[in-house]
């Protein structure tokens, strides 16, 4: 495969990435789109700690009017009419006069500082952005540790798939060759024109086989590319040791399981911000006391002044809300956020048990494939004694060398048997690792 993905560079100028596993997950770790995108999403839930600070910090804001006034403005009183007053009698008639109060042009600017001084729905919404912050993080944990899991899962895949390929090339190429020795005896009337016939037929069922399994092979190739964020045109090369190693049971305590587990943990901390939650609705019943503080400026001219007929209040308050009755809005939240409450806490009671549960099955499945990883492995020892066997056999002539590519075979297949209980063992300790929070 190696000088398969070279001859591809010299053609094609394709890049070429050799891989190990752990090379591949660093490759995962800086690369994936996915765990770049988690990222972003924790720095979002992040940010709800600073938006709901900003509800308990001084808010001050500025804000301007310009008018334009494009005809008069009149004001109309009525008034004693000291002119027309009666000699005689000395009555005074009252007469409706007209005033010009308006100007061409206003202008106002005012300045406002507005501070909550006691507001318990504010701090708890404080304390519970924290929280939800601590599981926005937890929560990245845990999709970077399910992505790097899937990762691993998919590269010795690829690597089991490999061997595949190249068994089912080797058990072609040994079909073909049968083949063309059954043609060799059928001309000299050795065998009968079915036996070749059914030479022919086993041969042209191995070629699909393999060409099954070489796309299956690079499948999985262009998969690893997309989780280790590679360009399309690289080649990649996978390599791995599926040798037999201490494949042995496991066993883990579990208060470190639940210690260690970040979905664990996460419902550990939703029931803390339900609980948190429920305290703010609370608080809805209880008084706010806000201050406030301004300053105007405003000034009236017909010409482009603005220190003309000017007007500068200053003002100071504090506002004090008690809640009396909300039509029964308050009581159905704060019943809401209880019942949330309780279903907080019945979950993390069902993820506990599920958690032992779940880590009990991959211990005794990590037993039973450490069991079968034995028995291929002692399968593999009997099918190389066959073999050398066979091989001396053929050099006496007792049998032929299609009965020795048999055995070569049969020992490939052994082999495989073994990497195919060395990947499912593998497989399956990564499991227990994440289940274990290891």
């Amino acid at each position: 495969m190696l000088f398969y993905c070279m001859g591809l560079r010299l053609v094609y100028g394709q890049e070429i990435r050799t891989f190990n596993i752990e090379s591949f997950i660093l490759a995962v770790n800086e690369n994936n789109r996915q765990i770049k995108i988690a990222e972003k999403e924790k720095s979002f839930i992040r940010e709800g700690v600073n938006e709901a600070r900003a509800a308990y910090l001084p808010q001050a804001n500025i804000q301007s009017t310009y008018q334009r006034n494009f005809n008069d403005q009149d004001m109309y009183m009525e008034f004693y009419d000291f002119t027309k007053m009666d000699k005689e009698t000395g009555d005074i008639p009252i007469t409706l006069q007209k005033f010009d109060v308006g100007f061409k042009n206003d202008f106002q600017a005012n300045f406002l500082l507005e501070q909550n001084i006691l507001s318990l729905r504010s701090i708890y919404q404080i304390r519970a952005s924290r929280i939800h912050s601590k599981i926005g993080e937890l929560e990245y944990e845990k999709k970077t540790d399910d992505i790097i899991c899937n990762a691993k899962k998919m590269f010795l895949q690829s690597v089991l798939m490999e061997y595949v390929y190249l068994l089912n090339q080797i058990s072609e190429q040994n079909a073909l060759d049968n083949y063309k020795a059954a043609q060799n005896k059928f001309e000299n009337r050795l065998i009968s024109e079915m036996d070749l016939l059914q030479a022919k037929i086993r041969w042209e069922n191995e070629i699909p086989k393999t060409q099954q399994a070489r796309r299956n092979y690079f499948i999985l190739l262009n998969n690893l590319k997309v989780v280790a964020g590679a360009a399309p045109s690289d080649s990649i090369v996978v390599k791995h040791d599926f040798s037999v190693k201490d494949y042995s049971a496991k066993t883990t305590a579990m208060n470190d399981v639940f210690e260690n587990r970040e979905d664990y943990q996460m419902l550990a901390k939703n029931i803390e911000l339900q609980k948190m939650l429920l305290k703010k609705e609370k608080s809805e019943y209880l008084p706010d006391l806000k201050a406030k503080f301004g300053y105007s400026y405003l000034c009236n001219s017909d010409k482009w002044k603005f220190d003309e007929n000017t007007n500068k209040p200053f003002y100071a308050g504090v506002t004090l809300t008690i809640p009396i009755f909300s039509g029964g809005y308050r009581k159905a939240q704060v019943n809401k956020a209880a019942i949330q409450y309780d279903i907080s806490t019945q979950q993390e009671k069902d993820a506990r048990q599920n958690i032992v549960i779940e880590v009990k099955n991959l211990e005794m499945k990590l037993r039973e494939e450490a069991a079968i990883i034995k028995s291929a492995q002692s399968t593999v020892e009997t099918a190389e004694k066959g073999y050398k066997l066979a091989q001396k056999n053929t050099e006496t002539g007792l049998i032929s060398q299609l009965d020795l590519r048999r055995y070569s075979e049969d020992q490939k297949r052994a082999q495989l048997n073994l990497y195919y209980a060395i990947y499912n063992y593998e497989c399956s300790l990564i499991d227990y690792k994440k289940a274990t929070g290891k």
